[in-house]
């Protein structure tokens, strides 16, 4: 037995040994100076450290070519022979990973790829691995000892992990912490400038561009209002700019990019990166999002349900509580859900789980002259309170202002604003209670745009006494109503957790689910 970093690691055997084919972290993807200087940059390939093509590694003979070697700024040859051709796509803007003149501006260059900078999911590494992160990050800070008790792996297999993750920057140590008799503990949590990621919402009125680190920290945030019947090509033209933009503020996390979540309404194809005819946007049928924005940002690209993503953003970044399954009730321009169950984000065969509009319209007997479910003015809750108010009686202001005013009128007692709010909550709250009776879950979250802090409690006290008071197993278990702590931006937040979700979450089966298959 030795003693590593104030720690006894026991002798390794062989069952603790994984094959050089499993793990990426056999050998070192950067150099000596780049661990010491907090520099790092994995290079882009595959599980067990095969290069990917035109990318030389260990083992590996380069190519003839008519150029020089080329190396990346960690000094690692990149390739032989000609560059590859220019980057696909029009590209508007500063772009990430490019330098001009040393002042920090990211700009694009003609004719040459960035070198890889950050890790690839691909490239990741053992389930193990991935389970080690996810017990570190919940539980923020903690030690080697208390890795394996959660995990069940032995402390061997703690010590190497968290030995290589170390060594690859993604971990750092805290202050040494006394146990009692013995050395003392060394606490290990995520470093966040370890990995970044940009989270793209676009929502019916507004998008929203966050920059995000791996431990949540919010880098960046930007907004845009959409005007009537925004053009598909110019939304996605502000998508790009607006994320090229926080990427460069986010400078130097954005050197780790990991990627670009987008959160869209359903319904969507995420298998093709489609979005579907949204029912609150006019003339968007079959978009690319997925494959415009990969090509145009030149980097991975995941597509998201707006209320998933919420619940991603929640379980990765919010307290750990949320460690626990749940439903995330999102509640914007429209209503929706996303939910964790048996650990795992659930999207549905297609990605299109946790529509709610339609147990709402179930629940309050709104049906099409055909017997189907009809739509529900309270299912879009912004608009349904702006148009009830006015109904009201009350003078309500035009323009996106309104809902807040309406929400500062029920915060001041204004009494038919709170009607009006009170209304609105009771009958989403009747789709909740389905959705309860449905997965049997004992922890609702409630958050989106809708969710202003000067109605959070109007809304919490009617969803709360549905779910509450309806479901067939109401005496069984009582179910908890909490606030999301990203609130406004959980869709956009949520969109770079789902980044940081398909990267570094362990998970035995999501990663083969035919609807949310490998992003571009």
């Amino acid at each position: 037995m030795r003693e590593v970093d104030g720690e006894h690691e026991p002798v390794r055997t062989a069952a603790d040994s994984e094959s050089p084919s499993t793990s990426p972290w056999n050998a070192p993807s950067f150099p000596p100076h780049a661990r010491d200087t907090g520099e790092w940059r994995p290079t882009r390939g595959v599980p067990g450290g095969t290069p990917a093509p035109g990318v030389s590694g260990p083992g590996t003979r380069q190519p003839p070519g008519d150029g020089p070697e080329r190396r990346s700024r960690a000094g690692r040859p990149l390739q032989a022979g000609p560059m590859p051709g220019p980057i696909p796509g029009p590209i508007q803007g500063p772009m990430p990973g490019r330098r001009e003149g040393g002042g920090g501006r990211l700009l694009p260059q003609a004719g040459t790829r960035p070198a890889p900078r950050a890790f690839n999911q691909l490239a990741l590494g053992s389930y193990n691995e991935k389970l080690v992160i996810e017990s570190i990050r919940q539980a923020v800070s903690t030690s080697r000892v208390e890795i394996a008790e959660r995990t069940g792996l032995t402390p061997q297999a703690v010590s190497r992990i968290t030995r290589n993750l170390l060594t690859s920057g993604l971990l750092t140590e805290d202050a040494r912490q006394s146990a009692g008799a013995g050395k003392p503990r060394v606490p290990l949590r995520l470093r966040p400038d370890a990995g970044s990621a940009i989270g793209v919402h676009l929502d019916p009125k507004m998008i929203t561009v966050v920059a995000v680190d791996l431990c949540g920290d919010l880098l960046d945030q930007r907004h845009l209002p959409l005007p009537e019947q925004a053009d598909p090509q110019w939304c996605l033209a502000q998508m790009t700019r607006l994320a090229l933009e926080s990427a460069e503020a986010a400078h130097p996390a954005s050197e780790a990019l990991l990627g670009v979540g987008v959160a869209v309404p359903g319904p969507l194809d995420p298998r093709a990166g489609l979005l579907l005819d949204p029912p609150l946007f006019r003339d968007w049928k079959h978009v690319a999002l997925k494959a415009e924005l990969a090509t145009r940002l030149d980097v991975t690209v995941i597509v998201e349900k707006d209320s998933t993503a919420a619940a991603i953003g929640e379980r990765w970044l919010g307290a750990a509580d949320r460690a626990d399954d749940f439903v995330y009730l999102y509640l914007g321009a429209g209503v929706g859900s996303g939910a964790f169950l048996n650990g795992d984000v659930y999207r549905g065969r297609t990605g299109n789980a946790g529509e709610v509009g339609q147990l709402c319209a179930i629940a309050t007997g709104r049906l099409t002259p055909e017997g189907g479910p009809d739509l529900v003015p309270e299912c879009a809750p912004t608009s349904a309170v702006v148009d009830r108010a006015g109904a009201a009686g009350m003078v309500v202001p035009p323009g996106d202002a309104a809902y807040e005013w309406v929400c500062e009128a029920a915060a001041r007692g204004d009494r038919r604003a709170v009607a009006v709010i009170e209304e609105v909550a009771r009958v989403i709250g009747l789709g909740a209670a389905g959705l309860i009776d449905l997965l049997d879950v004992e922890l609702l979250i409630i958050g989106g745009p809708a969710v202003l802090p000067a109605v959070a409690d109007i809304y919490h006290g009617q969803i709360a006494a549905a779910v509450n008071g309806f479901p067939m197993a109401r005496h069984l278990r009582e179910v908890e109503v909490a606030q999301s702590h990203l609130n406004r931006a959980a869709a956009a937040v949520g969109a770079a957790s789902s980044v940081f979700h398909e990267v570094f979450t362990p998970s035995l089966g999501s990663r083969a689910r035919a609807a949310h298959p490998d992003a571009v």
